[in-house]
């Protein structure tokens, strides 16, 4: 399903992540609009089903990045809002999500 069919009026996509990420232990493909954060998954191959999970940037109370060096270079970032969230995946990823997040955070 196209990013477009998860907007709200005047949401603008300011990141999209190029590699899957984990959450809750599932990959998921995320993006982040000036209002949220976007989770989503797509799983089946004859039933498709589709697991959505957002969190409105006007929630985010605080965020907290972690990195492992290491062969895989993988980083967590937690978000703590409405829900918490632990996302992982490959540290570059994370980190510019994590950079983008602190600026929409110091800007509301």
């Amino acid at each position: 399903m196209p990013l477009r069919d998860f907007l709200v009026p005047e949401e603008q996509v300011k990141y999209i992540c190029r590699r899957d990420i984990e959450y809750a232990n599932k990959k998921y493909d995320l993006f982040i609009t000036n209002k949220r954060i976007v989770l989503y998954r797509e799983s089946g191959i004859f039933n498709k089903s589709e697991d959505v999970v957002c969190e409105k940037i006007e929630r985010l109370q605080g965020l907290e990045y972690k990195e492992k060096g290491g062969l895989l270079n993988l980083a967590k970032i937690s978000i703590n809002g409405g829900i918490k969230l632990d996302i992982k995946g490959p540290s570059k990823e994370v980190r510019n999500m994590f950079k983008i997040l602190e600026c929409l955070i110091n800007s509301k």
